[in-house]
């Protein structure tokens, strides 16, 4: 029997993977591992609700960024599971705005310890851009 954390970390690292694999043009891994490092930081300084909505709005619609996308869908799934805050509901913002304060509260510390996974997954596995480095000389 997995604990909670491990459920976490196996979802996280399953998600951060399906990234990896994703051809760039569908998908800006360096903007998803960038999201993914700046969601935490967003939702502890203005909350849940407030965070996930902006990342909701700037993945949606014609233009909308596939990177936030992803990270909104990602935790809007999680948090529709079963044993979670908004288990059964069609999506995270209903949950948000329907729910009580106590759920809120579970849903942000829950997030909380998900995205702490997802960042450090895409840390580890999205690798960085090859900056220009100088050819190394073949003659010595």
């Amino acid at each position: 029997m997995q604990t909670m954390q491990q459920k976490r970390a196996k979802y996280a690292l399953d998600k951060v993977e399906e990234v990896k694999e994703k051809d760039s043009k569908d998908l800006n891994q360096k903007e998803y591992k960038s999201y993914a490092q700046n969601f935490p930081a967003m939702i502890r300084m203005n909350g849940l609700g407030q965070a996930a909505a902006y990342y909701l709005s700037k993945g949606s619609g014609e233009k909308g960024n596939p990177a936030y996308n992803a990270l909104y869908e990602l935790l809007s799934d999680w948090m529709k599971k079963p044993g979670q805050p908004y288990a059964g509901l069609d999506n995270l913002m209903i949950g948000i705005t329907t729910k009580d304060m106590h759920h809120y509260r579970q849903a942000q510390a829950e997030a909380l310890l998900l995205l702490d996974w997802i960042k450090k997954f895409a840390k580890a596995f999205i690798e960085e851009e090859k900056k220009n480095e100088p050819a190394k000389s073949a003659a010595l």
